[in-house]
């Protein structure tokens, strides 16, 4: 695919996430106006906090899907789109098609995630009293990034 043609599929995809965001806000906005006029009993309640959270989060979602697709934007004017950052090979055009603001191959981003869920793991050792065990899964996944870390 050239420069000009992903440029534009990526713009269109903006596009449209841009219009699910306002979609999403309309929606929220019409949860909480007649919230706040009715007295609904505590289910009730509930239920449309619930919704809204979920709203909320599909928001946050659809925001950090905005600034991908961005930076996907900047690699393609560039022209180095399709090639993930990380180790430099193509991206897959499936995957491309699948999820056109991702910047890195299934290798790497799943590297990248398991570096997330190391650190979350850290972290939560770190804020409970008495620190976190690991389970055996979670010891041997640990060792194998370990190793494979080290052979990169």
């Amino acid at each position: 695919m050239d420069k000009e043609t992903s440029v534009e599929r990526l713009r269109q995809v903006r596009s449209r996430t841009l219009v699910d965001i306002d979609r999403l806000k309309e929606q929220l906005l019409a949860e909480i106006e007649p919230a706040s006029a009715t007295d609904d009993d505590s289910a009730d309640v509930a239920a449309d906090i619930y919704e809204r959270g979920k709203i909320i989060s599909l928001i946050q979602s659809l925001e950090a899907k905005i600034k991908a697709l961005d930076h996907a934007i900047e690699l393609a004017q560039e022209g180095k789109y399709g090639v993930c950052e990380m180790c430099g090979e193509p991206i897959p055009e499936e995957r491309l098609e699948l999820m056109p603001e991702t910047t890195l191959c299934v290798r790497c981003a799943e590297k990248v995630e398991q570096g997330i869920r190391r650190h979350r793991l850290r972290f939560e050792e770190e804020e409970e009293p008495g620190g976190h065990l690991l389970d055996e899964d979670e010891e041997e996944e640990e060792e194998e990034l370990d190793e494979f870390e080290d052979e990169d």
